[in-house]
């Protein structure tokens, strides 16, 4: 038994017909039946039985075409990383992120790339929560991802990227539009609103809802909505992530919070350490370790509210 053989088992059974399988194959017909025949022979089992002209996998054919193609999709996944490691910086690199940093660092971050190394480069962007994020790159869906942190993904390594204050998103013609910072306390009795129960933020803001006794309804999933949301109503207030910098918006103030000064929360990049990685993508991770832009050694304030383990 060889390894052609295998291959040749697979298309046959894929295909169900000795014509269409040794077209394939680019083999002649006979070549493919001597071959399956020699397989049957030297393993002791029908795999293939006619019907009409066309072919069928028998029980045993079955039963091994679910390990072989298994192992042959790992043979055929080894020579593409190969290659792939081979082939100098070019190629693809699929990244997993939260929306809080599309407008602004991440196409900054992709261009200087891009810039650097060339344009031979694609990204594959997939935009999810913190949680899907790193559950995407545990499953090997993803390469990188920048997101928050959750401690119980042992295998991934976090490289703190830069930090997103929290402020108080209000109407232009708000009451507090005017403040220079304002104070949770401040805040009680407002209509509050911030993100939906579904997201990593709404776990860090939780904490410190509670301890402030803030009366917060749950409306919007990303910043983008939240701006939107409070532009639209004076008398509404959003608790958010200060990630809007290049969003223009005439009746829209942040104010900055006094219990919540920067560092508040971290976006990490984070890679799964007992992965194999393809050139690019080591290239990749080792550029983003120069664009960072938070002091090592800095605890972040959402720390003090958020527990891992209710994520």
């Amino acid at each position: 038994m060889n390894l052609a053989q295998l291959y040749y088992f697979r298309t046959l059974a894929k295909f169900e017909h000795y014509g269409k399988a040794a077209e394939a194959l680019y083999i002649t017909q006979p070549s493919l039946s001597n071959s399956i025949k020699n397989l049957e022979k030297e393993i002791g089992v029908p795999f293939f039985e006619r019907v009409g002209r066309n072919v069928r996998l028998t029980e045993y054919g079955e039963e091994f075409n679910k390990h072989i193609c298994c192992a042959l999709d790992e043979i055929d996944k080894a020579v593409e990383i190969m290659k792939a490691y081979n082939s100098g910086l070019s190629g693809r690199i699929r990244i997993g992120t939260v929306i809080s940093i599309q407008r602004n660092y991440l196409p900054r971050l992709l261009s200087s790339f891009k810039g650097a190394f060339g344009d031979d480069v694609v990204f594959d962007i997939y935009q999810g929560t913190t949680s899907e994020c790193l559950k995407g790159l545990a499953d090997g869906k993803f390469d990188v991802v920048f997101c928050g942190k959750m401690d119980r993904f042992d295998d991934i390594e976090f490289v703190p990227q830069f930090s997103q204050n929290v402020v108080l998103a209000v109407n232009s013609y708000n009451e507090l539009a005017d403040r220079e910072m304002v104070s949770l306390n401040d805040l009680k009795g407002i209509t509050l609103t911030s993100y939906r129960s579904q997201s990593y933020a709404h776990t860090i803001f939780e904490g410190f809802f509670q301890r402030y006794g803030l009366d917060v309804k749950q409306g919007f999933n990303d910043e983008i909505s939240a701006a939107t949301l409070v532009s639209s109503d004076r008398n509404i207030a959003a608790i958010i992530l200060e990630t809007l910098d290049d969003l223009s918006l005439e009746n829209l103030v942040n104010i900055p919070i006094e219990e919540l000064q920067e560092p508040f929360h971290i976006i990490y990049l984070g890679y799964n350490k007992k992965s194999f990685h393809s050139h690019l993508v080591e290239e990749f991770i080792k550029f983003t370790q120069k664009h960072i832009k938070f002091p090592a050694g800095v605890v972040p304030l959402e720390e003090c509210y958020i527990n891992d383990s209710d994520l």
